[in-house]
């Protein structure tokens, strides 16, 4: 019974053991089913988690098989991943894959991340790859950078550009703090300023901008401004600067370098406003300040006076040596004139040879004397050219304001008309304004009216003076002399009519009528004397006119008169303008004879003489005039006529009015003379009964001879 007991109870332990033995089987089994569960919930959601992220990822085992590829990463691989799961790596032939086998090797093996920038610059792709190694497996993560690379590469090159145009651009960048202080600077004008902007950091602004500029702008406004520099001008425009809670915590400015700017304003102001060539103000600034100075004068109840200047003989020197030495004889002239003014007085050059002179107080008309006179003096001094002193004069004209006249252009017409005065006086002298100067104005008016049609009139007409040959004592040509017989005014003088038709271009075909009329009377007097020759003058125009040597041989075919008949007689100082040297070419070719008339008074050299085609000279008659009893006129005299026979030319003695001066210049060895004691101008009846009495005292010495 006990035995069986014990069996018994063995049997119900054996089988409660049984029993929970199985229970925890069961148990275990659901556990270990249950952490499968979890544990592939754990991948998936991993491999979830890889499909949702944006980077491309794909996963080798230790062996370097691919285990999972996730959507991205397919796409930058350019396989699927059905295609790449189970490959190992180094199959996989890609940047992305294959190249990275050493790369994962190595991380695998340390066991740290690796990350690297794939690029692909021809189809501006960027790969960020990280490699980041677990314990039996690698995670090899692919995130395309492409947008990112390019956009910090556009920003790094706006940035790069930025900073060249900041340090080249002909300005200064710069910010001040609080303090005035400037906290940064850059650009291309600091160089040329001399200034640093290691050495501006820190210092106060106002080495480049003045203190209350700043102070202006931290009370926020904005502020433009100019200013000098050293030899610079800066432009500035400075702004507050602000900091995140609005509130100015400096200034910010670009500082523009407007020196060019500055220079070419003032070259333009300059052109409108001063005379190019002397430096002076023109008429335009003269006309200013003319107009302020009669309205200061006005307020404060004070006299002024308006002062015209005009050069004597300077028309002979730009025609003799060329508009160069005019130029030079001008800019020396000016700054003469400059030193002499007293303070506050102005100058001005309006234009030609002219100055005018405004003064700025008269207190009485010995003030004007005494500054004329200064004026005189100092224009008188010699001018040193290149090669050779000349002298000019000044012609000073003054009228007073108020008691010449209350407004700018009667005062100017008033200082105009004394000026003319005083040059008809002989120059290098002053004329103060007068009522009657009024007239003379008038007269000068009408009569260049009246030139203008003189012609057209028949109001012009000729006078010949006789050409004596001295050794032979008998009258071998003549000068045709133009007058002019105004039927109310009478015969007027060429001295009078022809500068004005100099002035007013008329004497060209004036000339030319004198030419035509000329050889018409030639043709007569030749019937009578075939050796008869005739002289006529022409002007400095008439050396510059293209159809000149056509005209005159036109002429002289009309009238059947040989070249060698006709003398052309030039002034020494026409003749000695080097624009002058074809025409007189062209008219020695014809066989013209060429005659320099006046000489002596001008400024020719022996060099200039030697090269001119003449084949006569004529000695002025303010040489001959004296000549009997001044030593240095007979010294000019006997010089000359050395100097010519040396070059072979005819000389002529050009006003003998006695029989002294006359049997000097013959003994002396002139050829041939012209003055009243051989016969005044005269009209062509006058010569034509001259010429034929001439020749009778030799046919009556013939039939008295016959006769005997």
């Amino acid at each position: 019974m006990i035995t069986f007991v014990a069996s018994c109870a063995a049997l119900i332990v054996a089988a409660v053991a049984a029993i929970l033995a199985a229970r925890w089987w069961t148990r275990g089994r659901d556990v270990m089913e249950a952490a499968r569960s979890i544990a592939a919930d754990a991948v998936e959601r991993r491999y979830n988690v890889l499909e949702v992220v944006r980077d491309g990822v794909y996963i080798v085992d230790h062996e370097l098989r691919v285990t999972h590829v996730n959507e991205e990463a397919e796409r930058l691989l350019h396989r699927m991943a059905d295609e790449l799961i189970g490959l190992e790596l180094h199959h996989v032939i890609d940047p992305l894959a294959s190249e990275l086998v050493p790369d994962v090797r190595a991380a695998q093996r340390t066991g740290t991340p690796i990350e690297r920038i794939h690029a692909f610059p021809a189809i501006q792709t960027w790969v960020e790859v990280r490699i980041l190694p677990a314990a039996d497996e690698t995670l090899v993560s692919l995130q395309d950078v492409s947008a990112q690379t390019i956009a910090e590469s556009q920003l790094h090159e706006n940035a790069h550009s930025l900073q060249l145009v900041a340090n080249n651009v002909d300005a200064i960048l710069w910010t001040v703090g609080r303090d005035g202080r400037f906290t940064a600077l850059s650009g291309g004008a600091l160089a040329e300023l001399g200034l640093s902007p290691a050495d501006l950091v820190g210092q106060p602004c106002t080495a480049l901008v003045a203190d209350d500029v700043i102070r202006d702008v931290f009370t926020g406004r904005h502020v433009r401004v100019e200013n000098a520099h050293g030899d610079h001008w800066l432009r500035h425009h400075v702004e507050p600067l602000a900091d995140r809670d609005q509130k100015i915590a400096g200034a910010v400015g670009v500082s523009i370098d407007i020196t060019e700017l500055k220079r070419t304003q003032r070259q333009l102001f300059d052109a409108a406003h001063c005379d190019r060539l002397t430096g002076l103000p023109n008429r335009f600034s003269l006309d200013q300040r003319l107009q302020e100075a009669v309205a200061l004068a006005a307020r404060e109840d004070r006299r002024i006076a308006l002062l015209f200047l005009d050069l004597d003989r300077f028309k002979t020197i730009n025609d003799t040596m060329g508009h160069g030495a005019g130029d030079d004889v001008l800019r020396e002239v000016a700054a003469r004139l400059q030193k002499c003014l007293r303070g506050g007085d102005f100058i001005a050059r309006p234009g030609g040879d002219e100055f005018v002179v405004i003064m700025s107080s008269v207190n009485e008309l010995k003030d004007i004397e005494v500054l004329s006179q200064r004026l005189i003096k100092a224009v008188s001094a010699p001018v040193q050219l290149a090669d050779r002193e000349v002298y000019v004069g000044v012609s000073v004209g003054a009228a007073v304001y108020p008691d010449h006249a209350r407004d700018t252009s009667a005062l100017t017409a008033h200082a105009d008309a004394a000026m003319y005065r005083a040059k008809g006086g002989g120059g290098s002298a002053l004329a103060i304004y007068e009522s009657s100067m009024h007239a003379e104005d008038a007269e000068r008016f009408a009569l260049e009216a009246d030139l203008r049609n003189a012609l057209q009139r028949g109001e012009l007409e000729l006078e010949y003076q006789p050409l004596f040959d001295l050794e032979r004592a008998q009258i071998v040509g003549c000068e045709a002399l133009v007058r002019w017989r105004h039927p109310e005014r009478g015969t007027i003088g060429p001295s009078v009519f022809i500068p004005i038709a100099e002035e007013s271009s008329a004497i060209v075909e004036i000339d030319r009528w004198v030419l035509r009329q000329a050889c018409s009377a030639a043709a007569t007097f030749r019937a009578l004397d075939p050796e008869f020759r005739i002289a006529v003058n022409l002007s400095t125009r008439d050396l510059r006119e293209p159809a000149l040597a056509a005209n005159v041989a036109a002429t002289l075919a009309e009238y059947a008169i040989p070249a060698n008949a006709l003398i052309l007689e030039v002034t020494e100082t026409a003749a000695l303008d080097d624009s002058a040297l074809p025409a007189l070419e062209k008219l020695r070719e014809l066989g013209v004879q060429l005659a320099m008339d006046d000489f002596g008074i001008g400024y020719s050299s022996l060099a200039h003489l030697k090269r001119l085609p003449i084949s006569m000279l004529k000695i002025d008659r303010t040489f001959i005039r004296d000549v009997a009893e001044d030593e240095s006129d007979r010294a000019i005299v006997v010089s000359i006529v050395h100097v010519a026979k040396a070059f072979g030319l005819r000389v002529v003695a050009e006003g003998i009015e006695t029989e002294e001066q006359a049997a000097f210049v013959t003994a002396l060895g002139c050829d041939d003379g012209q003055g009243y004691r051989f016969g005044r101008p005269q009209r062509f009846d006058a010569l034509l009964s001259t010429i034929r009495a001439a020749q009778r005292p030799k046919l009556r010495l013939v039939e008295m001879t016959a006769s005997a």
